[in-house]
């Protein structure tokens, strides 16, 4: 999910805005203490409100959990939605890159000998309006996907060269009957591909969201799945609820957004400048009840501004309780004792210790634009292009060690992923030299920035498919504003990139806005043809916590906004969907590693700035909150 820069498949879309950012810890944060691993000891207190600092320019605009492509970010999903409305299967809590039993809905799936059907039973949970949580809710949410691949933002199209069909198109039937949900599969899964990545998409949808429009019923929850009228039916659906998820003004007003299943029910929303704030749901079925009595998400547009909050101290009344210190505000990190030289201590806070997210950061390339889709085509170019970017350099300068680096497809931190010999072994590089090299041997004149192609074709050494004679090697990278951190290394990549004839123009917008950019080029999108690289955030791998890559980087993937698209890279992809051969993983990372999809960064280390009498939980390496687990302490 799509990681925002600043505080994730999602989208992780906000992390680099803010370096140390707040809202990219799934769970609040590690441990926490004022010696940042130990958090307060004393007995927990009911009550309290606690006030969340958001990153600047970036909050949720998407309400309902079936979010298109443009819509699939953290920032929606895993710190908004799920507050609300519990996905069929849970993972993260205690900072562990795994799946959580007793938060998930649905318990352990049992397979059919043949490996051809999988039965899940669905613990009874309450939907707040008083219905119980059932497979038919599970079933309506699998009909919307099956009926809205066009929309849907986890579809990845099947390819019938390879023989590779991904969900729904892998589900031959899906009923519901009481609390059990089965699925009949018409392709041969990897189990636990099939659990990690594709019934992790499974949100359960109340019965009270099948309508068509205010008070008209709809059909989609109950048709059979696959059938002409489900298609029909929960078109009609969706065009009503996917509008109305957009309606920020009307979150509390539509009826549709109070039927909650989840530990938080929304008290409050402006679509204008961000806020929200959420209070406990009391029918809430799960295992944690909430301790405190509200949790307010407080917007920013710069981290200065926030940071200027921050000074003033934790005990005001509109103080922020749990929030992010800007990196060129920062301590050199100290991995011992993250609160060593922590600037506000003295205003009443302590840094907790730090997540690592289950995640890649990068920015994006645009494949399919005209000008320079061509450029990021080459292999060679893109190679080029990440030997210039000095990862080390900016972890030790802009983020004084609050950061690590990105090394490959498969996070390489925290633990837990089937990285292969290879991939464990890599290490980010940083050659501007190596890169002018390997631009002037494939015809590239390099005395002067931009390099100019000077000898087209597809040769060995010349320029490459597409590339006429006289082409520039230069590009515009739009980054998201509002953070000294980010301003920082948009400069940083420039200067370097010059250093070996490649021109990088970089742009300052608004996190949300480079995300409505963020679309990819086709017929009905043509401004999706027209941006040519964004820094919105890289990737957190949720709901494809396996992180095979079929969800992200397979040819027409939904998240795949930039257009990349590599046959064999599909083949091995779609072979680790089938199979359980750990040595399969393993061919998927090596070969990618030589076809690079994105250009990446560094991934931010998570930590928060924490009002000190507040205890919080372990973290989340995918990127979201469970403040039902925080509380105050005597």
């Amino acid at each position: 999910m799509t990681k925002p820069v600043g505080p994730r498949r999602l989208s992780k879309a906000a992390v680099l805005l803010a370096a140390l950012a707040t809202t990219a810890a799934c769970g609040g944060s590690g441990g926490g203490g004022s010696n940042g691993a130990d958090g307060p000891t004393g007995s927990p207190v009911h009550g309290g409100v606690v006030r969340v600092a958001e990153a600047p320019s970036t909050f949720p605009n998407a309400i309902w959990p079936f979010d298109t492509a443009s819509q699939e970010s953290t920032v929606n999903t895993t710190q908004f939605q799920q507050l609300l409305y519990r996905p069929l299967y849970y993972w993260g809590l205690n900072d562990k890159v795994s799946l959580d039993p007793d938060v998930s809905i649905g318990q352990t799936p049992t397979w059919s000998a043949d490996g051809n059907t999988v039965t899940i039973q669905l613990k009874p949970w309450k939907w707040s309006n008083g219905e119980t949580v059932t497979a038919q809710d599970a079933l309506f949410w699998i009909n919307m996907s099956a009926a809205e691949t066009t929309t849907g933002g986890n579809y990845t199209p099947p390819n019938t060269a390879i023989g590779a069909k991904y969900f729904p198109d892998n589900i031959a039937s899906a009923t519901a009957s009481g609390q059990t949900l089965t699925l009949t599969l018409n392709t041969q899964v990897n189990q636990t591909w099939f659990l990690d990545n594709e019934l992790s998409q499974i949100v359960p949808m109340p019965l009270a969201w099948d309508v068509t429009g205010a008070g008209q019923q709809g059909k989609c929850a109950t048709d059979a799945f696959g059938s002409d009228a489900m298609k029909s039916d929960c078109a009609a659906d969706y065009n009503y609820l996917s509008a109305a998820s957009t309606k920020g003004s009307e979150y509390l007003s539509n009826p549709l957004w109070s039927v909650v299943n989840g530990p938080w029910k929304l008290k409050s929303y402006d679509g204008t400048s961000g806020a929200y704030g959420m209070v406990p749901n009391p029918s809430y079925s799960g295992p944690q009840k909430p301790y405190l009595d509200e949790v307010d998400f407080v917007p920013y547009t710069s981290a200065t501004k926030e940071y200027a909050d921050l000074q003033a101290g934790s005990s005001g009344a509109n103080a922020i309780d749990f929030g992010y210190l800007p990196a060129e505000n920062a301590a050199t990190f100290n991995a011992k004792n993250p609160d060593t030289g922590n600037p506000l201590s003295g205003q009443g806070y302590y840094t907790n210790a730090p997540t690592y997210l289950d995640s890649i950061e990068y920015y994006q390339i645009n494949f399919a634009n005209p000008t320079v889709g061509p450029l990021f085509k080459q292999p060679y170019f893109t190679k080029a292009l990440q030997e210039t970017v000095d990862q080390q350099g900016m972890i030790d300068g802009i983020y004084k060690g609050w950061a690590y680096p990105t090394t490959g497809a498969v996070p390489a931190e925290p633990a837990g992923n089937p990285l292969s010999p290879k991939s464990a072994a890599e290490k980010a590089t940083y050659d501007p030299a190596a890169a002018k090299q390997l631009l002037s041997s494939h015809g590239w004149d390099t005395n002067q920035t931009p390099a100019v192609c000077t000898s087209p074709g597809t040769g060995a050494n010349q320029c490459g498919d597409g590339i006429a004679a006289g082409t520039k090697a230069a590009y515009t990278l739009e980054y998201p504003s509002g953070s000294t951190a980010n301003d920082t290394m948009a400069a940083d990549m420039r200067s370097d990139a010059a250093k070996a004839g490649i021109s990088i123009n970089t742009v300052s917008k608004a996190q949300n806005t480079i995300g409505t950019e963020g679309v990819a080029c086709s017929p009905s999108q043509p401004a999706g043809c027209q941006w040519q690289a964004l820094l919105y955030g890289g990737w957190v791998f949720n709901p494809d916590y396996y992180p095979t890559g079929d969800a992200l980087f397979a040819t027409g993937a939904g998240p795949n906004i930039w257009g990349f698209s590599d046959p064999k890279l599909d083949q091995l992809a779609a072979k680790v969907t089938k199979s359980n051969d750990v040595n399969d993983m393993y061919a998927y990372e090596d070969y990618i590693a030589n076809d690079q999809p994105v250009i990446y960064i560094p991934n931010t280390l998570q930590t928060n700035e924490v009002t000190k009498k507040l205890h919080i939980d372990a973290g989340d390496p995918f990127q979201g909150f469970e403040p039902e687990y925080w509380y105050y302490t005597k």
